[in-house]
């Protein structure tokens, strides 16, 4: 199905107006690509661990603003509102095909081995030969394609899971704990503090004819169980904070997972879980790919 795109780049205090008259001219949302808005983020008082550079050099004077409607709707009372209105406007319009952005996106994925298992997006599902994990790229974070979540299923490969308990922290779209079910784990708890990463883990559950307990809210208040295997992709302060929860959900001899951790902070998880007085932890293998890293510890 084709559809009318209106593009407008305009300065960045009439952004917000010109999304304003998009919406009331009937498209069906709004996108705004503002680099003020990425600096405001970036200078915010929220502790990133890691974002793109580049971003730092965003434009933030002028923003640009795309509206989508009906292949034939009639757009040139909006483009003379958007002139009226917005000062130094630039407006283009163009036909395109909603096919286009929908699968486009998918030529990025592809089935990924970890010898073990194979990690598989679901429009290329087949015989592999080996357990597999059936993936749909959604709105939660988890494909298998970061540095941080391949790290976390080599390590996983790496563990007999057969008949353990497993519980996914910050589960995201859940395939760690799916790929742990796929390797033979005798169940599996998903826990995740975002609604949306619930529905995404009940949909790749039900995609993979599997069935578990998926949990939104926080771990302690949640998860009152011992688990075998935690796997964590988070990031660094996350799993700092998480390191004074762990002991309540292990045993001695469980295996902690731990990733989403940038090279700058990988000394400061290690710190929090090795060398806090409580000998509580033993790290049994780290690895790292580019600017990420994982580790594997062993609970005493």
């Amino acid at each position: 199905m084709k559809y009318k795109e209106v593009k407008a780049k305009v300065l960045h205090d009439d952004a917000d107006m010109v999304s304003y008259l998009m919406m009331c001219a009937g498209s069906d949302g709004v996108s705004i690509n503002d680099g003020a808005d990425i600096r405001e983020v970036i200078n915010s008082e929220k502790n990133w661990d890691y974002y793109d550079p580049a971003l730092g050099n965003a434009d933030t004077t002028y923003a640009t603003v795309i509206g989508c409607f009906d292949e034939n709707a009639d757009i040139d009372e909006l483009c003379s509102e958007i002139n009226e209105t917005a000062r130094h406007a630039e407006i283009s319009v163009g036909i395109n095909d909603s096919a286009d952005w929908e699968n486009e996106w998918k030529k990025y994925y592809k089935p990924i081995d970890f010898g073990k298992l194979v990690v598989v997006p679901k429009w290329l599902d087949g015989e592999f030969g080996k357990p597999k994990a059936l993936i749909d790229p959604g709105m939660a974070f988890g494909t298998g394609v970061h540095e941080s979540t391949s790290m976390c299923i080599k390590l996983l490969c790496g563990l007999d899971v057969t008949h353990k308990s497993v519980v996914d922290v910050g589960c995201g779209s859940g395939i760690l704990g799916i790929c742990a079910l796929a390797l033979g784990a005798k169940d599996c708890v998903f826990i995740d503090i975002d609604p949306l990463a619930v529905t995404a883990t009940n949909s790749n559950l039900v995609l993979n004819g599997m069935s578990a307990t998926v949990l939104c809210g926080d771990l302690t208040e949640q998860y009152n169980e011992k688990a075998d295997i935690v796997l964590a992709n988070l990031t660094a302060d996350i799993l700092l904070k998480l390191r004074c929860d762990l002991p309540c959900i292990t045993h001695e001899n469980s295996y902690i997972i731990v990733s989403g951790i940038i090279n700058a902070r990988a000394s400061d998880v290690l710190d929090g879980y090795l060398n806090d007085g409580k000998g509580e932890f033993e790290l049994v293998q780290a690895i790292k790919d580019g600017e990420w890293q994982a580790f594997l510890l062993k609970r005493k």
